[in-house]
């Protein structure tokens, strides 16, 4: 087990830390996108979550019809997130080959870019490590909200028997979901109860995967510009001191710009290519997770004196924000150091060089202010973004509570 989970640790070799979460998660549902032939297991847990999704919402919807609010949404709320699910299984199958190559050239710039300086290969481990352990917590969350799903039913009917072992047991499902009367009868219903079951584990290990494939990607862009920073200070160390440089000495440097400014377009380039694959993915998810968490918050509102369902809301609600913090702080990742760059290339020694180099390192750092961002339209995953979520949440706990 421990083999698995070995990326938790700091003194792993970097090909360990490289995309562990996600490449672990998307190799169970069998959408990891390196490979030739998409794998049997992958159109198997389609099928699952759409039959589980189309189950879900036929439920929520007859729960509305009926007036029954709070069923509604305690069942419309995992049915939104699987439905996204589906989505985002569609969009990696579309863009398998994309992401692919875009797996495929970040490996090449971190491992084969010529970084090869202890300060940038520390850089490297440390950025793997912190992306490593940022994607497993939402994919651990999830899991414990998924189980808190899957054993509730168990429990109730466990405190049930202990009050009274002779009255008859009401069995239900981990998910609302209309199923056959037949399936929910003996001897098909502990089957049936497995398959509910699962197709909540699909929708963890889908968002885990997925969601920690983009956050990984913004920590090596970051790692990748961090690294270039300390390119640019090595650039400028050996003439610490110099009062002028020499025609031989600029055309150096130049050389050495030249190079730093074309490894920063490659990064833009890469940057902006993943952002549209992703822009679709971005979009559904803050808009599913915002709704979530609206429907969390209600239900977490009206459950009264539920322990048990106080629990579950509160999984279910640190599960989804854990979802929007791996997407915002992964924006402000690149952002950021994007940024840091022009601030680095702005302290350096650039008095010392000729007119044609003071313009080349202005260039450099008019393009790291034009940072590139993970922007989808209507809005920029950022930590600023996250923080204006969390205070609308808070303000509408305080107003609901108000009512009360």
């Amino acid at each position: 087990m421990w083999h698995w989970l070995r990326f938790l640790r700091r003194d792993q070799p970097l090909s360990v830390y490289f995309f562990a979460v996600p490449r672990l998660s998307l190799e169970i549902m069998g959408y990891w996108p390196i490979g030739e032939k998409l794998p049997t297991r992958a159109i198997v847990h389609f099928v699952i979550l759409f039959i589980g999704v189309v189950t879900e919402l036929h439920a929520g919807i007859a729960f509305l019809q009926k007036a029954q609010i709070t069923m509604a949404l305690e069942t419309l709320c995992p049915a939104g997130t699987s439905a996204v699910t589906l989505l985002k299984m569609l969009l990696m199958l579309r863009y398998r080959r994309d992401l692919a190559n875009i797996w495929l050239r970040l490996r090449h710039m971190i491992f084969y870019g010529g970084l090869d300086r202890r300060q940038q290969r520390t850089i490297m481990h440390e950025h793997s490590v912190m992306a490593a352990r940022i994607n497993f917590w939402p994919l651990s969350t999830g899991f414990f909200t998924c189980t808190t799903y899957n054993l509730k039913p168990l429990l109730i009917a466990l405190v049930l028997y202990l009050r009274n072992p002779k009255q008859e047991l009401l069995w239900n499902t981990p998910f609302n979901m209309t199923m056959p009367e037949l399936l929910l009868g003996s001897p098909f219903f502990p089957l049936t109860y497995a398959f509910i079951a699962y197709t909540g584990y699909v929708t963890i290990f889908m968002f885990g995967g997925c969601d920690g494939f983009y956050f990984e990607f913004c920590a090596h862009i970051s790692s990748l510009f961090q690294s270039l920073q300390e390119e640019l200070r090595a650039t400028f160390q050996p003439y610490k001191g110099y009062l002028k440089l020499t025609p031989n000495q600029c055309v150096l440097l130049e050389l050495q710009l030249r190079d730093i400014i074309i490894r920063q377009n490659a990064i833009f380039a890469l940057t902006s290519f993943f952002r549209k694959r992703y822009a679709i993915i971005t979009l559904a998810h803050f808009v599913s997770a915002g709704l979530v968490i609206g429907f969390s918050i209600c239900n977490l509102l009206t459950v009264g004196n539920s322990s048990l369902g106080a629990l579950l809301y509160v999984a279910y609600t640190v599960a989804a924000l854990s979802q929007l913090l791996v997407y915002c702080y992964g924006g402000t990742l690149v952002a950021e150091s994007s940024v840091e760059l022009s601030r680095v290339a702005a302290t350096c020694s650039w008095t010392l060089c000729a007119p044609r180099q003071r313009r080349i390192i202005l260039l450099l750092i008019l393009r790291s202010q034009r940072a590139p961002t993970m922007a989808v339209p209507f809005f920029s995953p950022s930590l600023s973004t996250f923080a204006s979520i969390l205070q609308t949440s808070g303000s509408i706990i305080a107003l609901a509570k108000s009512f009360q």
